[in-house]
């Protein structure tokens, strides 16, 4: 017995030796790579290099120490049926996780709305997941530098808005308020065309992405055309929207890119 014990002890070093290296080596080869891979995908990769290994080490502790943990399960059943109430939290974030799991609510990378919360997933666990948060007010596609860490037993009480559907690219819904007398019809006009300038060099990758997501999941997409909409909030005001496709990593920038040239077009004095 005390043979099968050491043995069994050493095996798992042994293994926990080889799996940390991988896992080491993978990782440092996924940041150091020259490949011309995103933050997010490199994100992504060493998420799944984790769960990788953990799911590794626990299959091999189950191989090396099967006898014992088939020993002990009736016990540790009856403890963890005695212990369920004092670890509520816990299991519902397990069950938060399970729900994101099978639902594929989100991944690492997405931009997500839990509760109030806007940020990019940059970590998930079983337990929790991990946001850099996106602007406050006016500046919602802009970074602020905070980590916001929430549970995932949120999932199960608060719905989930994922704004990274689409992949890589999102509709960047933008909106300029105008006095019911100034040129409305002018503003719609320059708005168009700035737009389809802006979107031009990337605008059939986006057509390409719905048509194979239409395809795939059998469901009907909105159009990513640039689109301009007139809205009249009071007798007062003209709202002019306008929705544009745009890559995640860039809304920011085209936000500001198409906001200033419409300020400069409009407001040309002839």
């Amino acid at each position: 017995m005390e043979k099968w014990v050491v043995g069994n002890l050493i095996g798992t070093g042994v293994l926990l030796i080889v799996i940390l290296t991988i896992r080491t080596l993978t990782a440092r080869y996924i940041r150091t790579s020259n490949k011309s891979w995103t933050s997010q995908q490199r994100l992504r990769g060493l998420g799944y290099i984790r769960s990788a290994s953990i799911i590794l080490f626990l299959l091999g502790l189950i191989y090396l120490w099967g006898e014992a943990i088939q020993g002990l399960a009736v016990s540790v059943f009856a403890i963890a049926f005695a212990l369920i109430f004092s670890i509520k939290e816990t299991c519902m974030s397990l069950n938060g996780a399970f729900l994101r799991l099978q639902g594929h609510t989100y991944e690492i990378g997405d931009r997500i709305i839990v509760k109030g919360i806007q940020g990019d997933v940059i970590d998930v666990s079983m337990l929790s997941t991990t946001v850099m948060e996106i602007g406050e007010g006016g500046s919602r596609h802009q970074l602020t530098g905070r980590k916001i860490v929430f549970p995932n037993s949120l999932l199960l009480t608060e719905h989930v808005t994922n704004e990274s559907f689409l992949g890589n690219y999102q509709l960047l819904d933008l909106k300029f308020p105008l006095v019911m007398n100034e040129e409305w019809t002018r503003a719609r006009d320059i708005l168009m065309q700035v737009a389809k300038e802006e979107c031009a060099p990337y605008l059939d990758h986006a057509r390409n992405r719905v048509r194979l997501l239409e395809k795939t999941r059998s469901i009907e997409l909105p159009s990513v055309e640039p689109k301009v909409r007139i809205h009249i909030p009071s007798p007062e005001r003209i709202d002019v929207h306008l929705r544009v496709p745009c890559p995640s990593h860039l809304k920011e920038r085209l936000s500001q890119v198409i906001t200033t040239r419409f300020l400069e077009h409009f407001l040309k004095k002839d």
